[in-house]
C-alpha cells in the first residue's frame, strides 16, 4: 500500500467536511482540478473509493467515514508536532563568546565542556578580536560574554578574574639586563619601550610601564619606539631598539632566540578573566561564568602551570 502524505490526508479532511470541491479546494488553496487528482491518488493509494461523487454533490462512502476520524488524529498529532518542533526552534538559543588572542589558554577547553555539560541545549558562537578592542566586543554589543585581559578603560562592564600570571620584560639576548633571575621596574625605567600603539590609554599603560597604571615609576614615561605589529615589537627588540612587556604566558608560546624573557618582580601581574556588560540580565551569560569559575577551581593545576610556578603538574 501506498504510503500516503499529510497533504493529499488534509485534502481528504477538507472534503470529506465541506462536502463541497469548490470550500474544500479554497480551504487547502488549491485549484478544484488539482484537489480532485489529490483525492483520485489517495483513493488509488488506498486502493479504496472514499467518495461518491455526483454532479449535485458529494458525500462519503463507508470506507471514507471509516477512514475520516483517523486521519483528523493522523493530522492532529502530526500538527502537534509541528509545534513541539517549533517550540524547540524558539528555545534554541546561542550565546555569543569573544575574546582575544591568549584570554584563557589552557582554561578555554575545559570551560567550553563544562559549560557545555550545563547547558546543552545552547549553541556556542566564538569570535576573536584584535588587540584594538581589547573589551573582545563587549564595548560594542557584538559578544555577550568574553574572555578578556584587563585592564582597559571599557565602561559598564563586570569581571570575574580566572588567574594572574606575571609579566615579564623581553629583552635582547645580550642586553646586561638579560642575564638576571628577575627585574623591578625601576631596573627599566631609564629604558626605551617598544610597544605598538593603542587607542585606550589605561591598557597602552599597562604594557608600557607608564606610570602607576603600568607599574613603573612616577610620571608618564613615552613610548620611543613605536611598533606596526607585534612581529615588527619583537624585531626592534632583538636589534636593541629597547624592550618591550608581555605576559609570561604569551613568551612562553612566541619564544624568540634573540630574546630573553624576565619577570618584572615588583608590577600587577597580567589578568585573565571572563567578562559581561554590566546591564546583562542574561542566565546563559551567568551560566557561563559560573561555569568559568567551577573549572578555575577545579584545575588548579592548569592554573599553576598558566603562572608558570615550579612543579605545576605534579599533583595535577
Amino acid at each position: 500500500m501506498l504510503d500516503v502524505s499529510t497533504r493529499r490526508l488534509r485534502c481528504f479532511l477538507a472534503l470529506a467536511e465541506e462536502l463541497s470541491f469548490t470550500r474544500a479546494a479554497s480551504r487547502v488553496r488549491l485549484a478544484q482540478q488539482a484537489l480532485s487528482q489529490q483525492i483520485r491518488k489517495l483513493e488509488e493509494g488506498l486502493g479504496v473509493r472514499l467518495f461518491e461523487r455526483t454532479t449535485r454533490q458529494v458525500s462519503l462512502t463507508a470506507a471514507g467515514a471509516a477512514l475520516l476520524p483517523q486521519a483528523r488524529r493522523v493530522i492532529g498529532a502530526w500538527e502537534h508536532a509541528l509545534a513541539v518542533l517549533d517550540d524547540c526552534r524558539r528555545e534554541a538559543v546561542t550565546l555569543r563568546l569573544g575574546f582575544v588572542a591568549g584570554a584563557a589558554l589552557e582554561l578555554t577547553g575545559p570551560v567550553l565542556e563544562e559549560f557545555a555539560r550545563r547547558r546543552p541545549e545552547v549553541s556556542l558562537t566564538q569570535r576573536e578580536f584584535t588587540r584594538e578592542d581589547p573589551s573582545a566586543g563587549l564595548g560594542r554589543g557584538l559578544v555577550d560574554v568574553a574572555f578578556v585581559r584587563p585592564p582597559f578603560g571599557t565602561a559598564g562592564l563586570c569581571l570575574r578574574e580566572l588567574l594572574v600570571e606575571p609579566r615579564v620584560a623581553g629583552l635582547r639576548a645580550c642586553h646586561p639586563l638579560a642575564g638576571r633571575e628577575s627585574l623591578s621596574a625601576r631596573d627599566l625605567r631609564d629604558l626605551p619601550v617598544v610597544a605598538v600603539p593603542h587607542p585606550d590609554p589605561v591598557f597602552s599603560d599597562f604594557w608600557t610601564l607608564a606610570g602607576p597604571a603600568g607599574g613603573g615609576a612616577e610620571g608618564p614615561r613615552r613610548v620611543t619606539m613605536e611598533a606596526a605589529t607585534p612581529a615588527e615589537e619583537l624585531a626592534l627588540v632583538t636589534t636593541g631598539q629597547g624592550f618591550t612587556v608581555m605576559a609570561l604566558s604569551a613568551a612562553r608560546y612566541a619564544p624568540h632566540p634573540g630574546i630573553r624573557y624576565v619577570p618584572v618582580r615588583d608590577i600587577e601581574g597580567s589578568a585573565l578573566a571572563v567578562a559581561w556588560r554590566r546591564d546583562s540580565d542574561s542566565e546563559l551569560v551567568e551560566d557561563f561564568v559560573a561555569s568559568a569559575l567551577a573549572v578555575r577551581d577545579r584545575e588548579q593545576a592548569v592554573v599553576r602551570a598558566i603562572r608558570g610556578e615550579a612543579g605545576a603538574r605534579e599533583d595535577g
